[in-house]
This record gives structure tokens, sequence and C-alpha cells, in this order.
């Protein structure tokens, strides 16, 4: 009986080490498929501003200037988007923690996302087709862009995820008036 005790635990375990061994094969060829990276696409920030500001001024408004750390937002969260595979306003947390996060001191903030665009004019058509996205382009409270794009691995639902972040910053406080300096008891 010793025999066929050890027969079948070695029998046991050569199932277990093949199952173990299959498990880890399978567990790294999903790992792989969600490690794949994800490419910046070259956006250049002065043509969006050139974009947006002949728009806004075709519709009354001011234009707008590139700025570093709003582009660096959207590069963050273009990439997030990309990684997950996913467009939401979300990711990552909200807007206002994000750019803040990036060092912008906001005082209006907007943006605008899009996924599936191969360029950024193709984006922009989308956007100005889009009231909502439409009325954050016109915003007469923002003064500065930022804005970028990532591509996602072959096989994503969204090859393409575009953010535009469109922000003033705070406004500089200052004391006015002949009293504005005196301290208040």
């Amino acid at each position: 009986m010793p025999r066929k005790r050890d027969r079948a635990r070695s029998t046991r375990a050569l199932i277990a080490g093949i199952a173990f061994g299959l498990g880890l094969g399978a567990c790294a060829s999903l790992s792989s498929l969600s490690t794949k990276s994800v490419a910046p696409i070259p956006v250049s920030g002065g043509r969006a501003a050139s974009l947006i500001s002949g728009y806004r001024t075709q519709n009354g408004r001011g234009a707008v200037t590139v700025n570093s750390r709003l582009m660096s937002a959207a590069a963050d969260y273009a990439r997030a988007m990309a990684e997950r595979d996913k467009i939401n306003h979300r990711i990552g947390g909200s807007l206002p923690r994000r750019i803040g996060a990036a060092g912008y001191q906001w005082g209006a903030a907007a943006e605008n996302l899009a996924a599936g665009f191969d360029s950024l004019d193709e984006a922009m058509a989308g956007w100005k087709a889009s009231s909502g996205h439409r009325a954050n382009l016109l915003n007469p409270l923002v003064t500065e862009i930022g804005v970028a794009a990532y591509t996602a691995p072959p096989g994503s639902k969204h090859r393409n995820y575009w953010a535009l972040i469109l922000a003033a910053p705070e406004p500089e406080r200052v004391a006015a008036g002949p009293f504005g300096m005196e301290l208040v008891r």
C-alpha cells in the first residue's frame, strides 16, 4: 500500500505543479497586456491656443495663451486615461485637485476630454460640435490652456485620448483704497 499512496501523492504533486505553472503563465500573459505602455502624441500647445483663440475671437471672446503647468496637468490626465483605456473626468481626482497638484493656482477651470480622434483638428471639431464642450471653449473667464494626447496600446477601446484644460489663474489679491493697508481691530 505505501507504494500506491506514494504514487498517488506524486501524481497529485505533478498535477498541482503543472496547474501552478500554467496559472503563472496565464498571469504573466495578462500582466503583460495590462502593462503595455502608452505613448504621447505630439501636440503643439501654441497651435492649440491659436485655434482656440481664433474660435473665441469669432465669438466675441478673448484669446488664450499656453501655460506650462496646465500642459503638464493635461499630459498627466491624457496618459492616465490611455493607461486605463477609459475617458472620465474623475480619474485621479477632480480637475481643481489635479491642476492644483501641478502647481496651478486657479481662479476658473474647465476641461474638455475626447477619445478616438487622430488629430488636434478632429478633437477641436468634436468639441465645437458639442454644446457643453463648446461652452468651455467660449468660457469668458478662461485665459490659459494646456492640451495633450496619448495613444493607448493596440486593441484598446479608444486608440487616442485627449485632454484640454482651460483655466484662469487666481486673481492677485491687492489691498486697495486709502484704508487697505491698515490693521482693523
